[in-house]
């Protein structure tokens, strides 16, 4: 059996909410709450671990926000029957309380987030044998927070900013991104000193310094901080986080719930079948059987087989096609993406592949479905236990790329990281490519990142990084979204000034004083 931190029973209940415990007349023992709980060692793990488990909620990384992040991202579109799925995913926001996303990805990282302030704020007053065992809980949940948080202001931007335990009656001041980034900057540093640099194989869902230092180097690269951000790649490859992670030899691998936790990964999120429930979770947070799974699959795949709420943008296919490898063929991150039609003509040697049941479709026209963190399974469940590679050594590698080019403009060193990412789907070297001018690319600082907008779109593409990437290099312009409008047509309805970020839940705004909607909304 695979895995892991998270026995998932009783402990999620822990952060459900919160008392004033002036307003209780007294305590039942034989329930747990802020009374009779925050006690012992064993207290302090199990709250640590209902921060993982949010992992395992709708609106976070179960299913919402997969459609969400690539729906908004060029790379992906939303034809969902459900009409308001469907045009959340086009920047088409006619509810702002739309249960299913804007308020559920809110309410379900915010859960998250109260339960990790939690942690912090009563495990000092706790006595542990190990006060090593102790700091690197207090990383941990550091580092959790900072990723729920990373993702919040990706979507919303301004949000609510709570770093101690809340109350119902909490009016929490509304911060912007930069001011959020930089508290994440102290966390995470923070986060990198208590956190060890490998873990044993119990405990492979639980950050280590490297993925510490992976978040931390996003966090600032979205900061503009990009000498900062240099100093942590320079840990990640250069330094001592060179004996931990590299490439994988196989690019599949990074998709593969049997080749899950390799080298490759500084950060997965962990997903299981050990508990084979039915077509939804339980809301019973007490229910030893909750599942453990993720429904990326079944939220992806075509209809028919599964629910089809999101699927690829054909601009994809043409890019990966427009350079072929060493040998003469396709790039085969296309194969592993992304399901076409006629793709088993793209592959020859491997025609005769199943997903699904199926051999390569010639019925879908233009349409584009995804299969990384696709299984072959036949009927489709509604779970699938393929853990997802929240942050990679890949990404990294580009990263720096990017951040060097920011700082110094384009350079040997730039080059060579990118490299090693071509080199491992048998790509060129960028000096000796057939499709792209090696002149041009390194003419300046903007076409060397043009390039690399290119090069992450490839690598990276329906990962969740798309649309943070986009964010990062900017949508203030009409030049750059014209541009986008011509790899998706969603952009005709993107509002500069507005649309870069989701509406807050209107329901937020009206209970807090201290919130203001987003701008244009």
């Amino acid at each position: 059996m695979k895995k892991y931190i998270i026995g998932l029973t009783s402990l999620l209940s822990v952060g459900l909410s919160s008392c004033d415990d002036s307003k209780l007349d007294l305590v039942n023992e034989n329930t747990i709450s802020t009374g009779n709980f925050w006690k012992t060692e064993k207290d302090a793990e199990a709250g640590v671990i209902a921060v993982y488990g949010m992992f395992y909620r709708q609106g976070t990384w179960t299913r919402n926000i997969y459609t969400q992040m690539h729906g908004l991202a060029d790379e992906g579109v939303s034809l969902a029957g459900w009409t308001e799925l469907n045009e959340y995913a086009k920047f088409i926001y006619t509810n702002y309380n739309f249960s299913e996303v804007n308020t559920k990805i809110w309410r379900e990282h915010y859960t998250a987030i109260f339960r990790a302030n939690q942690v912090l704020d009563k495990i000092n007053d706790i006595p542990f044998q190990s006060e090593q065992r102790k700091q690197d809980l207090i990383g941990q949940v550091k580092f959790l927070r900072s990723f729920y948080y990373f993702y919040m202001t990706t979507l919303w931007e301004n949000l609510p900013f709570v770093l101690k335990t809340s109350s119902a009656s909490d009016m929490p001041e509304q911060k912007t991104p930069k001011e959020i980034f930089d508290q994440l900057e102290v966390d995470l540093k923070e986060a990198i000193e208590k956190l060890p640099a490998t873990r044993n194989n119990t405990e492979y869902g639980r950050p280590t310094k490297g993925a510490a230092y992976g978040l931390l180097a996003k966090v600032l690269m979205q900061n503009g901080k990009y000498a900062d951000a240099i100093k942590c790649f320079e840990w990640l490859v250069d330094g001592e986080g060179k004996s931990y992670y590299d490439l994988t030899a196989d690019y599949s691998d990074n998709f593969n719930n049997k080749t899950e936790n390799n080298k490759e990964s500084l950060f997965e999120i962990q997903f299981s079948l050990m508990n084979y429930v039915g077509f939804d979770q339980t809301d019973n947070y007490l229910d030893p059987n909750a599942q453990l799974g993720t429904q990326i699959e079944m939220n992806q795949a075509p209809a028919g087989i599964g629910w089809n709420n999101i699927e690829a943008r054909r601009w994809l296919v043409d890019y990966y096609k427009r350079e072929k490898t060493v040998d003469g063929k396709n790039d085969i991150r296309l194969f592993h993406t992304v399901w076409y039609d006629d793709a088993g003509k793209d592959f020859p040697e491997r025609a005769d592949t199943l997903i699904y049941g199926n051999r390569w479709r010639n019925d879908w026209g233009q349409r584009v479905f995804i299969k990384k963190y696709s299984t072959t399974a036949n009927p489709l469940f509604y779970w699938n236990d393929n853990n997802f590679r929240s942050l990679r050594y890949a990404d990294m590698l580009l990263l720096y790329a990017e951040a060097l080019n920011e700082v110094n403009g384009p350079n040997a060193k730039a080059v060579e990281l990118v490299n090693r990412v071509r080199s491992r789907v048998q790509l060129p070297n960028l000096q000796n490519s057939t499709y792209y001018n090696y002149a041009n690319i390194m003419s300046s600082k903007e076409a060397f990142k043009s390039h690399l907008k290119i090069e992450r779109g490839l690598e990276l593409s329906l990962e969740c990084v798309r649309w943070i990437d986009l964010k990062r290099w900017g949508l203030e312009d009409q030049k750059t979204i014209d541009e986008l409008k011509s790899r998706d047509a969603d952009f005709n309805n993107f509002i500069i000034g507005k649309s870069a970020r989701m509406p807050i839940p209107q329901s937020e705004v009206d209970n807090n004083v201290n919130l203001k909607q987003n701008p244009n909304y």
